[in-house]
């Protein structure tokens, strides 16, 4: 029983933590620092980082320069609230190196997942029977409903429905039970009418079918038009889903609409004119975070005339809900190019296999709309999937 639990206990630790990441904040660190005291008593197994010109190298490379930037400017102290997740994510590399079985990390991200879902649909449910109908175009009464915020918990299931679909592919024996699952996970994102979610999947299906589909080209045009018109059909027919795209009578108002209710309008806005602050490096960008988070409260406080909405903004401090106006704001252009040459070498590991690259895809246009970097759930989400991309080749190699 001993030597089970020595040669199985690591990886059954680990596992809990992925689920329990999905259920609380504080359980998933005390595993971590039960997982790392684990590695440093048994260092010996510790693999030594293999040199390798891989996207990886970037991200790294950005993470170094940002702290020493930080040191530089005397504004450590203060950046290390974001810096911290991603020395998270370099440290996460290190200690579920030692998963071996990668398949079976899947799976248990995909059962946490889904479990998260069904949970989710057992609130929508209750909600549904005691007031007989759905809050989804509401992004306050909606978060209520859900296990996590709608933007994270629809990212998850995007993440979840090409995990479910490549195990079905790969596991023909269970191909109904993962097809079925990937197919709940699609339908859920429709019902909290989650936009990116809904997006990236329609998006990557188009990938599918251009790169990937081996049929003649008048197939793969007709298919591609079908699933242009469907996603037209339910955005145009599904009145939640219309709402959160500011679907209106006619595209001036639509516009209004938007200007009126979605935040990163206004928040962009305001990062672009930091941008021409006399104060703002080109190369390294702004100090600090404190510079940067003064910034957008001025901006906010002088733009927005609107009293309500002009408090709602300073009461939340927005961020700039992007991560690479993020980079671009904190490490100017030398930031912003490692970031996205992170990518551009990611996609390019990626491409000979689309469940991958799907990945990649999925966590570069979130990217565009949150800073996945600020939350500990997404620093540990990153650093979770960036272990079943082939740029990182630990376990391919043991």
């Amino acid at each position: 029983m001993l030597n089970i639990l020595k040669k199985n206990g690591f990886e059954f630790l680990s596992y809990v933590l992925i689920v329990s990441l999905f259920f609380s904040k504080a359980i998933p660190n005390i595993i971590l620092a039960v997982l790392s005291l684990w590695i440093l008593i048994d260092f010996r197994r510790i693999q030594k980082p293999k040199l390798q010109f891989s996207s990886s190298n970037f991200l790294w490379t950005l993470v170094v320069f940002l702290i020493l930037k930080s040191i530089f400017f005397g504004t450590i102290v203060h950046d290390l609230k974001v810096y911290k997740g991603l020395l998270l994510i370099f440290w996460l590399s290190i200690v579920f190196q030692r998963i071996k079985d990668k398949d079976r990390l899947k799976t248990v991200i995909l059962c946490s997942i889904t479990l998260v879902v069904l949970i989710s649909l057992f609130l929508i449910a209750l909600y549904y029977f005691k007031n007989n109908s759905l809050p989804f175009s509401n992004t306050a009464e909606v978060n209520q409903l859900l296990l996590l915020e709608r933007p994270y918990i629809g990212f998850i299931a995007v993440l979840g429905v090409f995990l479910a679909i490549e195990k079905a592919v790969l596991n023909p024996s269970f191909k109904i039970i993962w097809f079925s699952n990937a197919i709940v996970l699609f339908l859920f994102i429709i019902l909290i009418s989650a936009r990116i979610s809904i997006l990236t999947l329609f998006l990557l299906a188009a990938v599918y079918l251009v790169f990937y589909f081996r049929i003649n080209k008048l197939k793969k045009t007709l298919i591609l038009i079908s699933l242009a018109i469907g996603f037209g059909v339910l955005v145009f027919t599904n009145k939640n889903i219309s709402e959160r795209f500011f679907i209106k009578s006619n595209l001036s108002e639509s516009l209004k609409t938007a200007s009126d209710y979605e935040p990163r309008i206004v928040i962009w806005d305001c990062a672009f004119r930091m941008t021409k602050e006399n104060n703002f490096n080109f190369l390294v960008g702004f100090d600090g975070y404190k510079t940067i988070e003064k910034y957008f409260s001025d901006c906010y406080s002088s733009n927005i005339e609107n009293e309500s909405k002009r408090e709602y903004f300073l009461s939340e401090n927005f961020n700039s809900h992007n991560q690479f106006i993020d980079f671009y704001l904190i490490g100017g252009i030398t930031a912003l190019l490692l970031f996205a040459v992170f990518f551009i070498k990611l996609l390019n590991e990626s491409r000979y296999n689309f469940f991958k690259a799907a990945i990649v895809v999925s966590f570069l246009l979130f990217f565009i709309v949150e800073n996945i970097f600020y939350r500990q759930f997404g620093c540990y989400l990153f650093g979770l999937f960036i272990l079943i991309l082939p740029h990182n080749k630990l376990n391919e190699e043991n």
